[in-house]
């Protein structure tokens, strides 16, 4: 019988941080950064935030960028007749 050879697995690198993001902790809640790039936001009673409040207290907190559809400019903007 033939001896079974054995194959060289490469082992994957671990990943680093994306950012190198520090926590922000507020009174109410803490803002961190996942593995993934995403942020988390919680609040001091230990809850998960999410939607339009998780949006805005990561603007108010100047973490992201605030993102304007260009519908809402145009609407914005009066009509020059």
């Amino acid at each position: 019988m033939a001896k079974a050879v054995a194959k060289k697995v490469e082992k994957k690198p671990k990943r680093k941080a994306v950012t190198g993001f520090a926590p922000l902790k507020f009174q109410d809640h803490t803002i961190t950064q996942k593995r993934s790039g995403r942020f988390s936001v919680v609040t001091a009673k230990g809850k998960n935030v999410n939607g339009t409040e998780k949006v805005s207290l990561l603007t108010a907190a100047k973490v992201l960028k605030g993102s304007f559809k260009k519908a809402d400019t145009e609407a914005a903007a009066p009509a020059a007749n």
